[in-house]
Formats: structure tokens, sequence, C-alpha cells
């Protein structure tokens, strides 16, 4: 939303305050499973804490201000002695300003968001006399309240506004949805979706959620199971065709999608469906994935259910640290709508900690610790078990199947991976990506190990609170031996780890033999991507072909590469210069077709392209560079090259 336009937005809203207040939490403590009753403004301004709003965390310390709507859960646990303002006010248009919700817009005191202000002190001074004043029984007291409201939002949209703070709109969200809908058949991915519309991928899926329930890919699956079973409800189409109409190109896959989320493979479900047993499946009323225009909440409107009769300093519903986890288990299992979700009613402490005592007591019983280790990591000493049989791999699942540990669960983005068919069979789906992973599926899954791609420590942590976690940063390891070698130490397969590594070598010299016997040792390579706006050439650190080709295959890079990948590894380059990088062998990352870069006028000219020595192979196949790609992509592009030399 543009600046002005927020400040006009704000005008037309009629406020009505209900309530200001002081809260506390001692080290330790948590505030879990409080609903709010109106939209709120929470201002912290002594402690550090890490807040969540319907499931959203937000690491907080000091100074923050966030704001949540009506109806929305909020979740607080002080990781040292914590003190905030919580403003609860009701805000709605006029009848004659109900245009603006016409135009898709997210009203005012409807939206979500956190930030940390640059200069707190004037927002914390203006909710110190907001707070003085409601407290004092006279109506004076209250009004004067009232009107220093407006300085603060004046206050929080300026510097809201210098941060760069802003919402999505729901019509873009809503947009988002129906070109889903309207494109269900084919190869969809986050970052498209990002790119058409203008956002930020992990932005727009984080809003996307807020206002579906739902990741884009939640919702994309749902929109592609119930097409299919309509189409084995009403066609005689073969599974294959059904799993290519509704875009699934790999059969098994369709086959393992379905069944996850029907309960049953396509073939049974079809036959029921003959034996008129009553089958019936509707993805939009299992998932909740309703986009319709109306904003209205399901949550309460009714005003007596929130009596407060204290002023002031208030505790809502505590729980001490020994219960945290327990707690906290039980919140991420329990996530539900922004905004407007269900009436369900706030659960007393009582509740909660019985609940949470006995998932504690199931957790322990299923995953029992007694013979474990202890590993050195990033984020500190982790026991694990020294045979761990419920793992999940977020990523560096490649690893765990070199090693045989038979992973249960991982991402979407992860097991896409062309080189890992029938592998993954039976591995269960957490998330579209590392960072869209559902904390509810993780938990229902009860793991012992999770093994996870990242050097945030807020990170580590989320995954750490559902089981031990193994933290790995990007580039940690310098070779692919290396990588096998640590899980197979980590997963006490020490033995499966040193066979793979043996035949991994022994294939890549194999591989090399091959090509060195029929390609001179001078033939220059260039490794390549094309996409509709950019060239880019690689050097061996990003995939596409470039370990590979340099490392594996022991071939040389023209000798313009040298200073343009030297720094960044990378470089885009224009179609201009293209055959200054152009070696006598491209290994190029397109969607096109060899036959549409013949025909092109620039692509055309090159040797490479005229003597046959250009391979062009979609993204999905040279993105990764795991230890299992890289070792099917490099006696993939051995035996091209062999071939290519033999046929002329």
């Amino acid at each position: 939303m543009k600046q002005q336009e927020e400040y006009k937005v704000w005008n037309y809203v009629h406020i009505e305050l209900s309530d200001i207040r002081l809260h506390t939490l001692g080290a330790g403590e948590s505030s879990i499973g409080y609903r709010l009753p109106a939209s709120a403004f929470i201002f912290l301004y002594k402690g550090k804490a890490t807040i969540r709003m319907d499931g959203l965390i937000h690491p907080v310390e000091h100074f923050h201000c966030l704001h949540g709507c009506k109806g929305m859960r909020l979740d607080i646990e002080a990781a040292e002695y914590l003190e905030y303002y919580m403003v609860l006010y009701r805000g709605e248009f006029p009848l004659r300003r109900r245009h603006f919700l016409d135009k898709g817009g997210i009203p005012p005191f409807q939206q979500i968001f956190a930030f940390a202000p640059a200069q707190p002190i004037g927002l914390y001074q203006l909710l110190q006399r907001m707070e003085a004043a409601w407290n004092q029984s006279t109506e004076k007291e209250k009004f004067l309240a009232k009107t220093l409201f407006l300085p603060f939002i004046l206050e929080m949209l300026q510097q809201k506004q210098q941060l760069g703070i802003d919402s999505l709109p729901t019509e873009i969200v809503k947009q988002a949805a129906q070109y889903m809908r309207e494109h269900v058949d084919e190869p969809l991915t986050l970052e498209l979706l990002g790119k058409r519309f203008g956002y930020n991928p992990q932005y727009l899926a984080r809003r996307f959620k807020e206002l579906t329930m739902h990741s884009p890919i939640d919702y994309l699956i749902g929109l592609r199971i119930e097409k299919a079973c309509h189409m084995l409800q009403n066609t005689d189409a073969s599974i294959g065709d059904i799993a290519q109409s509704v875009g699934y190109e790999d059969v098994f896959y369709f086959n393992r999608i379905f069944k996850k989320n029907v309960g049953l493979s396509p073939s049974h479900f079809k036959k029921k469906l003959s034996d008129k047993e009553g089958v019936r499946f509707n993805p939009y009323k299992k998932w909740g994935l309703s986009m319709s225009e109306s904003t209205a909440s399901c949550y309460s409107d009714n005003d007596n259910c929130y009596h407060y009769k204290e002023k002031g300093e208030s505790y809502m519903y505590r729980t001490s640290r020994k219960n945290m986890m327990a707690a906290l288990l039980i919140c991420m299992a329990l996530l539900i709508t922004a905004c407007g979700g269900g009436n369900t009613n706030l659960q007393s402490s009582s509740e909660t900690a019985a609940a949470g005592s006995n998932s504690a007591a199931l957790t322990q019983k299923a995953t029992p610790i007694t013979d474990t280790k202890i590993v050195n990591t990033a984020f500190g000493e982790v026991e694990v078990s020294k045979k761990p049989e419920r793992i999940v791999a977020i990523q560096y699942l490649s690893s765990l199947l070199a090693v045989k540990a038979n992973p249960i669960a991982s991402t979407t983005r992860i097991m896409d991976n062309p080189y890992f068919s029938g592998l993954t069979d039976n591995i269960e789906i957490v998330g579209s990506s590392g960072s869209d992973v559902s904390f509810e599926k993780l938990l229902d899954l009860n793991p012992d190990l999770i093994v996870v791609m990242t050097s945030e420590e807020e990170e580590y942590k989320k995954y750490s609170k559902i089981a031990p976690t193994i933290a790995i940063p990007y580039g940690k390891f310098t070779s692919i031996e290396e990588e096998v070698k640590f899980f197979g130490d980590l997963l006490g397969r020490d033995e499966e780890a040193s066979s793979w590594i043996a035949d991994y070598n022994a294939r890549i010299a194999a591989a090399s033999a091959k090509v060195q016997a029929v390609i001179p040792a001078e033939a220059s390579f260039s490794i390549m991507q094309e996409t509709d706006k950019t060239l880019t050439i690689y050097g061996s650190e990003f995939g596409r072909g470039g370990k590979v080709i340099y490392e594996n295959l022991g071939r040389i890079s023209p000798p313009s590469y040298d200073e343009a990948v030297k720094e960044e590894k990378y470089k885009d380059i224009s179609m201009e210069v293209l055959e200054q990088y152009a070696g006598d062998y491209i290994i190029l990352t397109t969607e096109k077709s060899l036959e549409e870069l013949r025909e092109d006028p620039i692509w055309g000219r090159l040797e490479a392209v005229k003597n046959g020595r250009l391979y062009a192979w979609p993204n999905i196949r040279s993105y990764f560079i795991d230890p299992l790609s890289i070792l099917m992509q490099t006696e993939e592009l051995a035996d091209w090259l062999t071939n290519t030399t033999q046929n002329k």
C-alpha cells in the first residue's frame, strides 16, 4: 500500500478503544493460546521473547511493535523478564467508505505486521501516558487515552513506512490462487508466482498462508487432486494421462501424492467409484481452501464474551519453563487461520498443561534416548541417537539415501530431484521447501533426528524444539566424499558410507577415462544458463554441470572465464558477447530445445552449436549438486560426450 493511501485509509476508519494493558512475564514463563478479542498493538519495551501470531514467528527483544487482528492466536515465550503494552481496539469503515473493501484491500485493523522501530522512545512515551490515563476512573481520562491513540498510530505509521514494512493486498493473493486454478496442469513454482506478481517469493508465500491457512504448494496440490478425482469419476482416461493433465510427468510421483491426500491410490479410488461405495473427496473442504470475496470473520462478535474486570497489569495464561516445551508442542499442532479462525475457545492453563504433559510423555516413550552420543555443531553440542530411525531431511536427503538411512520425510523441492526416482516412494512431504515447512506435520511424524541446512540460529531453534537437530551451513563440506562420510559417522553407517564412496570414485574415474579417450585435453568447456532475461556463465560452485565438467571430468574453461568467475564464481553476460565466452563444448541449462537453439540467429552461429557440441538440459536436471545427482550427471554427460564424438 502506498504511503499516502495508507494514511487515507486510516483516516476513514472509525476507532473505538477497548482496553489498554501492561503485561509482564518472568524469564522462562509463557502465555500460550490467547486469542485476541479485538485488533491489537503489542509494544515490547523490556526483555526478550519469541512471539507467535497464528504461527508466524517473531523473535523480539527490547523495543518491538507488532499488530494483530481479532481472532488471532497469540503465543509469547519470555527468554528473560518481559514487559509490554497491549492496546485493544475495534475499527470499522463507515458505510460511505466501504468502497475500499470492494477493491480487495486489507483494512488496517485486520493487517498483520511486526517491526523494530528506529525511534521507539516516542511510541513508548505515548503508550505510557495512554495506559496511565485509561486506568483512571473518570471519563475525561479515558477520552484523553483515546486522543493519544491517534498520535500513536501516526508515529507508528511513519516509522513503519521508513522501514519499508508493508502488507500484501488480499487481491494479489486471490489473483495468485486464480492463476494456479487456471494453470493447474503446468509446472508452477513459488519463484514463478513471485516473478509473475512482482513480489519476493517467500513474502508472497507467507502472506498467502496467512489468508488461506495453507502454503501455495499445498493449495496447488489441492487443486490438482480435485481435478484428478473429477477425471477419475467422469472419464475413462488412464492414470498416466490424468497425471499429466494435472501437472505430474512422473506417474509414480502422482500416485504417491494422490494416495497421501485421498487415502487411496488412483486405481483403488476409481474401483471404489465403480463399485458404488460412495467415495467422496473435496480438497477444498479438507484444506479450507476457500478464496471467497467476503472478508467477514467467523470469530464471535459477542462483546459480552470479553469483559475485563482488571485494569493495568494482566497475566492471561502462563506456563513455566518446565511446561514450555509441552505447551509449545500443543501450540504448533493447533495453528489456525489468521484473522478469521473459527470459534475456538481459550484453553485453560490447567488443560494446556495436562495436554502438554501427556504429549511430552508420549514423545518420550516413542523416542528413547538411552543409546546416544554428543555431536558438535555450529550451535553447540547436540545429543542424538547413535542409530536414529526416524530422520527428517529438510536438506541433505541425498547423503542420507547414499548411506541407506531411509529418512521418513523431506520437502518437495528436494524430492522433485529427477535423479531420486524410485528412491523416495515411502518418504513423507513436510513442505514445498526449507522455507515453507509444516511444523504440524513434523510433530505428527515424531522424528528422532532432523537434518537441516542453515546458518541461522533462529531457524535451528524452531526445529530443535521438535527433535534433536543437526544444522549444517551451506558450503560446510569441501567434497562429495567428505559429506557422505560425515553422515555415515553421524548415523552409525560408516560401512555404508565407505562402500558408497568407493563406488562413487570408481564410477567417476571410469567416466573420466571414457571422456579423456575421445576429447582432446585442450578442448574448452563453457557452463551456461539462459533464462528469459539473463544469460549466466558458471564456474564449479553452483551446479549446472560445472562441478561435473571442471572437477570430475577434469576439463578446462575458455580463457575468458578466468577473470569473469574468479570472485563470484558466476557472471551475467549479454548475448552480444556470447561468442567471447563460448568454448569448444557448451553445457547449457535452458528450457529451449536443440532445434530452437540451432535456428536462433545468435546461438546458431556458434561453432559448438554447428558441430553438435552443445548439451541442452532443463534446470530441474542441472540445478542439483548433491552426491547422487553429481554422480549421475557425471555419467550422463560422459555418455553424451562419448556418443557425440563417435557420431562425428
